[in-house]
């Protein structure tokens, strides 16, 4: 009986040959060759056949140990997998299966091999938000996102890759967990060692806005290197709320370095000291007793914020309105309104100018202290203010003048002022003396009396005629005179 053409017979038996290959994979779990035929819905066929093509199913789980989501790689490539169901025409294989039994004869002699402390090379497996999972031989370890690199990163992703190669430290091994804690910043140099020679106190420097905060804005100086400008050293004088509303993200910007403490790895910066301050500019042009206009931007019982340059705000105070004394400045002027003013001094350090507007006139008394002599010159004011030990008078040219209880009056004891005296009165004083600190004459009635009698008497005797004639004679007679009145 004839079995057939030759040609069917040898297909035959190269099908029977093939199929106990594959059958003794299955049942040796030894490793088959596939290669990738093309991609299917859920994983991937293959070819498995030594001389004739047959077909093999291998699972998108079971492509490799981590989940895979792009199929196409594989396509055309040849893998090696374990049989793991053949039944008939049925055949799936596991690559999966295989890599992780591979996993697990490098983990165990990896472990036995490794410590803390280590440089070690591994391959980059997965990338996440938190960190790095990289294998170092049969054995994941995780690179935490501070680890990653020396400079500030927003992910991991940005400076590595799947599947990339790198040296990593190993910082810490917890066996029973099976945790290792890797860094991928210690195997390159540690750039704040060279921060001191690289930026000194003074000099200027640029870089990179890479975190805006209420209290600052951090400045990438190089990877690895951020700066701080502090929120008071962004602008002179523009007011924000924000850092965010003076500075963009990712902007490059030029500073100038106030100080390095490489230490604690810090560095602080300035944005407003690349220009002269303004407080400074503003000194050197108006230097004091220069006279400038300005707009008042505030009124206070503290006196008047004037804007003398843009943005730069002066004060003048209260006692610097008028040379009469402190004047209420809610009274007397307005906000927006433009004036003019002298400038007094300028503290550019605490960023203060003081200003004054009765420094526009002459001081009034500067003259005082020409023409009134003490011991000689007489006044005759108003009372403006009656004290507990005194009274203050108005004189002219508004002058002010203070006569002291015990110099109301010749006689002794005390006067009571309340009683004898009353605002509005007029009264006529000797000048005795200034009052600098209080801007006052000093003044005393009881000596302009006493004044006043000696003139008198110097009076009587030369209208005697007689050189002989004495103070008792003198005083005689006006004792006389004085008991004849009584008399009559």
């Amino acid at each position: 009986m004839s079995e057939g053409p030759p040609g069917l017979a040898r297909k035959k038996g190269v099908v029977a040959k093939e199929t106990k290959t594959i059958s003794e994979c299955y049942e040796s779990g030894k490793l088959i060759k596939a290669r990738v035929l093309s991609k299917v819905k859920g994983g991937l066929i293959a070819d498995i056949g030594n001389n004739i093509e047959v077909k093999a199913f291998i699972p998108g789980s079971q492509i490799d140990i981590r989940p895979q989501r792009d199929f196409d790689q594989y396509v055309g490539t040849e893998l090696e997998a374990r049989v793991i169901k053949f039944t008939g025409n049925d055949i799936v294989l596991s690559r999966r299966v295989h890599l992780e039994e591979e996993r697990d004869r490098l983990k165990e002699k990896t472990l036995s091999s490794i410590e803390e402390g280590q440089v070690v090379s591994g391959r980059i497996v997965n990338i996440i938000n938190q960190g790095v999972f990289v294998d170092i031989g049969g054995v994941e370890g995780f690179i935490p996102v501070s680890e990653v690199s020396w400079g500030r990163i927003n992910h991991p992703g940005s400076v590595l890759s799947v599947n990339e190669e790198i040296d990593v430290n190993i910082l810490k091994i917890e066996e029973e967990q099976e945790r290792i804690t890797l860094s991928h910043k210690d195997t390159t140099t540690d750039p704040w060692e060279s921060v001191d020679e690289k930026y000194k106190p003074g000099s200027r420097i640029s870089g990179k806005a890479v975190s805006l905060t209420d209290f600052g804005v951090f400045v990438e100086l190089e990877p690895g290197i951020e700066g701080l400008v502090h929120v008071s050293e962004i602008t002179w004088t523009k007011r924000f709320r924000h850092p965010k509303e003076i500075v963009k993200m990712g902007s490059v910007l030029e500073a100038v370095v106030l100080g390095v403490n490489s230490e604690d790895k810090r560095i602080s910066l300035s944005l407003r000291r690349i220009e002269p301050s303004p407080w400074q500019t503003f000194k050197e042009n108006n230097p004091p007793g220069t006279m400038v206009k300005g707009i008042i931007r505030n009124v206070t019982d503290r006196g008047l914020f004037v804007e003398v340059a843009e943005e730069i705000v002066g004060l003048v105070r209260p006692d610097n309105i008028s040379w009469e004394g402190r004047v209420s400045p809610e009274d007397n002027y307005e906000k927006g309104s433009e004036i003019d003013v002298v400038v007094l001094n300028v503290d550019e350090d605490a960023q203060r100018i003081a200003l004054g507007i009765k420094q526009l006139t002459k001081d009034p008394w500067d003259d005082a202290q020409k023409i009134y002599k003490p011991g000689q010159s007489e006044v005759t004011g108003t009372i403006k203010e009656l004290k507990d030990r005194g009274v203050v008078v108005e004189l002219e040219n508004n002058i002010e003048g203070y006569i002291k209880e015990n110099e109301l009056s010749r006689e002794r004891g005390r006067v009571d002022i309340q009683k004898n005296y009353s605002v509005g009165d007029e009264i006529t004083a000797l000048v005795t003396g200034f009052d600098r600190r209080n801007r006052q004459l000093n003044l005393s009635k009881a000596k302009q009396e006493e004044k006043l009698e000696k003139e008198r008497v110097s009076d009587f005797i030369s209208s005697q005629g007689e050189t002989s004639v004495t103070l008792g004679d003198v005083l005689g007679k006006e004792l006389k005179a004085i008991s004849d009145d009584e008399v009559n």
